[in-house]
């Protein structure tokens, strides 16, 4: 594998990893309603002591943050081309 394409794997998953914990924070937030929220609303008592709220709120920032770096890498290289290509 020469570097060229192991820099393009690189900024693939650096440009879609984001997803990774995006999914694993909604798959928590609705974990709490299946294991919790529903049997709540049926006026049941579960015992879980999972912080599934934090879990998923932690997951959510870690996936926006990351989000957030993606959105500022290719925007710095868009401006670099659209700098080079007005120069020119």
């Amino acid at each position: 594998m020469d570097r060229s394409l192991f820099v393009r794997i690189l900024i693939a998953i650096f440009s879609a990893g984001w997803l990774l914990p995006l999914t694993f924070g909604v798959d928590t937030y609705l974990s709490f309603w299946q294991v919790e929220g529903w049997p709540l609303l049926r006026e049941q008592h579960p015992l879980n002591s999972a912080p599934f709220f934090g879990i998923a709120a932690t997951s959510f920032r870690i996936a926006f943050a990351w989000l957030a770096a993606v959105i500022a890498f290719w925007s710095y290289l868009a401006y670099g081309l659209w700098c080079r290509r007005t120069a020119a």
